[in-house]
């Protein structure tokens, strides 16, 4: 009895491990989120190399070199994985990740193109391998519940910079040295003792990567048929996606039961589950919307399509029309992520001369991001895609508009404002890869997104110079100022 019991209780568990092993696989990725911390402590090492008037120290190519890699590797993730296995493919984005963060260490000792290739683009190949596989596996265990299991999973992916951020600081500037050097645009440290330490925050970072998605992978894996995938909820939802089909019969509630065990015998495919079933695991049937725990449907957005209509193959999706939308959006919105991540330090350095004030700011709005991710899950559960993805690219809009001025009205409106920022642009890891689920299917998932993210390639690649010349001509504001505007634009 007690041990039927356990094996029960362990049984139903192991969903919450899986979902566990997916987040200690985006622990050591979450690169994005804690670069801008090392991005102050870059500037320091490669300034102190150049001549005193040289300010052409720019490691937003390295973070630049990483998405560019990031990107391909996600595409690359789902060819991998269909042939080898999810872990397998993660296996394979360990070693090539946690090479990369080691070979960091001598890398900037050479040059910053050593750097950029190295921890740029080499890591972002290994962490976009590791990126793609987990959230399939994950909906596989959760499928009514996309966009919960989707922003915890996702909390992995920046939730990691708030050890990170710290960890970073203490190794580097653990006595809180200031800034002691007037640049054009920001301020450098010069001090020996805290250059000095900069390589060597490669190896620790290194040793973590190994360790975290080590024990991931350990916990990851595809449920078997004895395991348990919430198959009520899966009963429960079947008259749900029914009905989102066009099917608009009136069940009595004593009849419900009997009538779906018909349904899903007359339905069970050759593998013995259910096209329902199917059909939720893969978002299809959803029209933008996962179906809520308590087993109501949300409002149906557009025409219904079927699984057939929704799966799509990549080529497929280059004569998609919504893919176009969401490329450009995800440009338009990345722009401004890419200063947000390599700026909001140096910009803060301006007027703030507390390192460690500035790294709890990026370790609070790490914070922040993590807990926005299921917020912003949840948003897409309740409102819809589309709807909320209407109030995502308002909030950015407005929350980049006021970011210059909130470094005037002190350091802790400063902090403010950059948590508020954070939380804002999050929802894109959200918003952008459940519509990927939702409207091209999930048996190309990792493909069709990976071309999706393609649009990331373009804006890093351009981005640079960019950003360098509006800094160095136009100043801050103007920085700011851009990326209210182009995400306007994506909004309209």
């Amino acid at each position: 009895m007690l041990y039927n019991g356990c094996l029960h209780k362990c049984k139903v568990w192991r969903k919450y491990f899986v979902v566990a092993g997916g987040i200690l696989i985006y622990l050591p990725i979450g690169v994005p989120w804690y670069f801008g911390n090392l991005a102050t402590y870059l500037n320091s090492y490669f300034h102190a190399r150049a001549p005193s008037e040289s300010d052409l120290v720019d490691p937003q190519w390295v973070f630049s070199a990483f998405f560019i890699a990031f990107s391909l590797a996600i595409t690359l993730s789902g060819y991998v994985s269909n042939k080898w296995g999810p872990r397998a493919t993660i296996i394979a984005a360990i070693v090539i990740h946690s090479g990369a963060t080691f070979l960091s260490y001598f890398a900037i000792q050479h040059s910053m193109l050593a750097l950029i290739l190295v921890f740029g683009a080499m890591g972002g190949l290994g962490a976009g391998l590791a990126y793609g596989p987990p959230l399939p596996v994950v909906i596989k265990w959760l499928p009514r519940r996309m966009g919960v299991a989707s922003g915890a999973l996702m909390m992995g992916f920046g939730g990691g910079a708030v050890f990170y951020n710290e960890l970073i600081t203490y190794v580097i500037n653990p006595t809180n040295q200031k800034p002691d050097i007037k640049g054009e645009r920001t301020t450098y440290f010069s001090q020996p003792s805290l250059l000095r330490n900069i390589p060597e925050v490669f190896i620790v970072l290194g040793v973590l990567t190994i360790i975290l998605q080590t024990l991931g992978v350990l916990m990851l894996r595809l449920p078997k048929p004895d395991d348990d995938v919430d198959e009520v909820s899966m009963q429960e939802v079947t008259p749900i996606v029914h009905r989102m089909n066009g099917e608009q019969q009136q069940q009595q509630p004593q009849e419900q039961q009997q009538q779906q065990q018909q349904q899903q015998q007359k339905q069970e495919g050759p593998e013995g589950q259910t096209t329902s079933a199917k059909d939720v695991e893969s978002g299809v049937g959803t029209n933008g919307h996962t179906p809520v725990a308590n087993g109501t449907a949300v409002a149906e957005e557009g025409a219904t399509k079927d699984r057939s209509e929704t799966e799509k193959t990549p080529m497929e999706l280059l004569k998609c029309p919504d893919f176009y939308i969401l490329w450009i959006a995800l440009a338009f919105n990345h722009y401004g992520y890419i200063i947000k991540n390599n700026y909001y330090k140096e910009f803060g350095q301006l007027r703030i001369d507390n390192d460690h004030f500035l790294t709890k700011t990026g370790t609070i709005a790490t914070i922040a991001v993590s807990l926005a991710r299921l917020l912003w899950g949840l948003a897409t559960d309740w409102l819809g895609s589309k709807l909320t993805m209407l109030v995502f690219t308002s909030m950015t809009v407005v929350t980049t508009s006021f970011w210059y001025f909130s470094l005037f009205g002190g350091q802790w409106l400063y902090m403010a404002w950059v948590v508020i920022v954070s939380g804002t642009f999050t929802g894109a890891f959200i918003l952008f890869p459940l519509a990927a689920l939702k409207w091209f299917g999930e048996e190309n998932y990792a493909s069709n997104y990976g071309l999706i993210l393609s649009s990331q390639i373009v804006v890093n690649l351009i981005s640079p110079p960019i950003i360098r010349a509006i800094l160095v001509y136009l100043g801050w504001f103007w920085i700011f100022f851009s990326i209210a505007f182009v995400n306007l634009l994506g909004k309209t």
